[in-house]
């Protein structure tokens, strides 16, 4: 039997190819620095070919690993779908930013390791795709290879943060940056940013972000940055506007120098982690924050938040997220690593994460090209978690450029951080 209705559609990118000024490794196509295994023409493999190279190998993942729940579901079910289906061994190196994962990777290629590195994929968005893609630092394009992938609708995977992914890069999870509040605290949450500095102002010391250059304070600052200066798409163009952002950055540090005394402990110090901010949410400390709706699913489900905690978007700012899982050229074990990119893709993968006792992160398939009784897990799965998600994630829009990201962190540090 079909669902009652088709999971949500994903707002398509509209966003270009961006020009952050990414380390250049050299001239010419990134094979023809590879070296060794990675010298197979990929285009002449069938999937029983990589499955015959990966079987029986091991493979390094470098993630971030700042949530005991996503580490669950990667130590065990992920793991365990890798030994048991193809005698694969999995090991995870933790990051706590996944710019370090980039850091290595350039490092070891600079001391010409061209093949045989110490990581074979990489959990990756934005800033360090970009790095990566336009220094000619990752393998493929691959991602074709994978069989789960057409069940994605390719409009949803096409970009991240604007640059074309061009199939070096393989789908992942599908998370939304929003708002959550305590309805029991807050009848009536704020639905702009000047109405939340009002509101700030009215409950002084209840709302407050995470420190950035930590991603989830970065995000906040992008969603502030659309919500002060007129939205994101004067910024959606294919490269950074230097002139466009020297106009209108200046509003952004006057509204958060206003915001700042009035968030919690008088914005003297930041929670340095989204673990930190949701510690304060569930005492009672604040009673509103930015976040991931993955955590407000997460957290709700497992009793961390309480009852009434409710995600919604502040109309034009709530931002369509997406993540990726990419190689680096120098990988060992490139086989290895799609098949765990497949297994990350997989209908089975995306389901897997979803549950709400599990980690709670949206599906980014595409739910409406999967079996019927797919279709109806999916939406069993939305209806357990307790929430408005599609009233929640509505009006989202894209996250445009990564180098305006990279430009708010330095404005933040600069000129909002107190010295």
């Amino acid at each position: 039997m079909q669902p009652k209705s088709v999971f949500w559609k994903r707002r398509q990118v509209l966003a270009g190819l961006g020009s952050l000024g990414a380390w250049a490794l050299s001239q010419g196509s990134p094979f023809a620095q590879n070296t060794s295994q990675n010298m197979v023409d990929l285009g002449s493999l069938s999937w029983a070919d990589i499955l015959e190279r990966a079987r029986g190998s091991s493979v390094n993942w470098a993630m971030w690993s700042g949530s005991e729940a996503i580490n669950g579901f990667v130590d065990g079910w992920v793991r365990s779908q890798l030994q048991e289906r193809y005698g694969i061994r999995l090991n995870r190196i933790p990051l706590t930013d996944t710019v370090e994962a980039v850091n290595k990777v350039i490092g070891e290629v600079q001391a010409g390791l061209r093949s045989g590195g110490s990581i074979d994929l990489i959990w990756i968005n934005g800033n360090n795709f970009r790095t990566l893609k336009q220094g000619n630092l990752l393998y493929g394009p691959f991602a074709e290879k994978l069989p789960s992938l057409t069940f994605y609708d390719p409009a949803d995977i096409a970009t991240d943060f604007g640059l074309p992914t061009e199939g070096y890069s393989a789908p992942y999870t599908g998370n939304y940056f929003l708002m959550a509040y305590d309805a029991e605290r807050v009848p009536n949450p704020p639905q702009s940013h000047a109405e939340l500095l009002a509101w700030a102002e009215a409950n002084p010391g209840r709302f407050t972000y995470v420190a950035p250059p930590d991603f989830h304070g970065s995000r906040f600052l992008l969603s502030a940055f659309y919500g002060v200066t007129g939205g994101y798409a004067q910024y959606s163009g294919p490269d950074f506007d230097a002139d466009l952002w020297a106009r209108q950055s200046p509003a952004l540090v006057e509204y958060l120098r206003k915001l700042d005394p009035f968030l919690w402990r008088q914005g003297q110090t930041y929670p340095p982690t989204f673990a930190r901010l949701a510690e304060l949410f569930a005492n009672g400390e604040v009673w509103l924050i930015p976040t991931f709706i993955d955590q407000v699913i997460l957290r709700k489900g497992n009793g961390q938040f309480p009852p009434s905690t409710t995600p919604y978007g502040i109309p034009g700012t709530s931002l369509i997220d997406p993540s990726f899982t990419a190689i680096p050229i120098n990988a060992a074990n490139p086989w290895g690593a799609m098949v765990l990119a497949e297994v990350l893709a997989s209908p089975e993968g995306q389901l897997e994460k979803f549950k709400p006792e599990v980690w709670g992160d949206l599906p980014l398939i595409d739910v409406s090209r999967l079996s019927a009784d797919y279709q109806t897990a999916f939406a069993q799965l939305e209806a357990a978690a307790g929430i408005p998600i599609q009233e929640a994630i509505a009006g989202a829009v894209p996250i445009v450029n990564s180098e305006y990201t990279v430009q708010l962190e330095a404005l933040w540090q600069q000129q909002v951080l107190p010295g």
